[in-house]
């Protein structure tokens, strides 16, 4: 399986746009190719890059270009999985801003130039495809927590640094006042004693409560 490009870039993000776009639209091939993408009116070569991208985020599978799950949501227009996919396959940076995609240009291209070696107009472009991916993600719904903790399925890494968890819990109080909303992520070890993910999310959800508890004290 390829090395995983956290920052895959096109020289047609443009076109990148146009092609999730239609996704919706059209009936599911068996494999996205040159061939399917030439045959939806993409024929150039500097489009053969927009499946290249397609392939590093996950939307099509590394080896076949067959659609994957993340396909299906671009299909379906389920913002909140497509936001999963790319806090997924963007975790590195996601990690250091958990709001990446509220970040400005300056910032967004600091962290490329620090992550990468590309040239400054690939730096651009590599932000452009970030940019244009995130367009079609609902970053600030809440997400199942089915979708947040599978990230084993169609990882660039075989699922071999380990799991990763994320989740979020919101803390509206009664009667007005200021809402709270915690973002919580977690690099787990690689184990296959499913007992230590137990332990820890069970850990968790006594933290979670002393966060909550008090909340439930005032009128």
């Amino acid at each position: 399986m390829a090395d995983k490009i956290e920052f895959p870039y096109s020289a047609v993000p443009g076109n990148l746009r146009k092609i999730l776009e239609m996704i919706p639209n059209m009936g599911t091939p068996p494999k996205a190719t040159q061939k399917w993408l030439a045959g939806i009116g993409f024929s150039s070569g500097n489009d053969k890059r927009n499946l290249a991208v397609m392939r590093q985020v996950g939307i099509i599978s590394q080896s076949g270009g067959e659609p994957t799950d993340l396909w299906t949501a671009f299909r379906t227009r389920d913002k909140v999985k497509i936001a999963t996919g790319i806090r997924r396959h963007y975790s590195g940076l996601f990690g250091t801003f958990p709001d990446a995609h509220r970040k400005d240009d300056e910032a967004l291209l600091a962290y490329i130039r620090s992550s990468t070696e590309y040239g400054e107009k690939a730096q651009r472009l590599a932000l452009r495809v970030f940019r244009t991916l995130c367009e079609f993600g609902d970053f600030e719904a809440e997400a199942d927590p089915e979708d947040l903790l599978d990230l084993d399925e169609d990882e660039p890494n075989g699922g071999k640094e380990g799991k990763s968890g994320r989740g979020r819990a919101r803390i509206e109080r009664v009667g007005g006042g200021v809402g709270l909303t915690v973002n919580i992520q977690i690099q787990l070890p690689p184990s296959e004693d499913g007992d230590v993910y137990d332990k820890v999310f069970e850990a968790m959800g006594r933290h979670l409560k002393t966060l909550i508890a008090p909340q439930s004290d005032e009128q």
